[in-house]
């Protein structure tokens, strides 16, 4: 099963949370009402970290199909299996004070609705204190 394209950066924890979203889509946080770590709503997901004030890895993967299973050695948390819709093609990663937007993803089709695994696990690492790993192919 091919990985097609992968970006991974680093983004800042602010209120120890982040944005994966469609690049150029405005959209308002306060419609996320649940609880899990990781909620996706229309072309936007929140990931709700382990902690705050710090930076966290994270990758974005593009999968031509169902990926891989992850070695559960190294992604300890378990995964949330959901949707995200991309009606522009292309998704990043932000934070929630400044916007900065850093890991592009180039999902290759608009208006397109993806499956997506979201893994997440701490490091000893006390700047980047998490790591994230999110799997996106299309939905069939």
């Amino acid at each position: 099963m091919p990985l097609q394209e992968s970006s991974e950066d680093s983004v800042g924890l602010d209120y120890g949370q982040f944005f994966i979203h469609d690049v150029g889509t405005e959209f308002d946080i306060t419609e996320f009402a649940g609880d899990a770590w990781f909620q996706t709503m229309d072309n936007c997901a929140l990931i709700l970290g382990m902690t705050s004030g710090m930076y966290a890895s994270v990758k974005l993967e593009l999968w031509s199909e169902p990926p891989d299973p992850v070695d559960p050695d190294d992604w300890s948390d378990d995964p949330i299996s959901s949707q995200l819709f991309s009606e522009f093609g292309e998704i990043c990663v932000s934070d929630v004070f400044l916007n900065t937007q850093t890991a592009y993803l180039l999902l290759g089709e608009e208006d397109t609705v993806w499956n997506v695994l979201a893994h997440r696990r701490p490091t000893s690492d006390s700047n980047y204190p998490e790591d994230y790993l999110f799997q996106f192919w299309k939905n069939s």
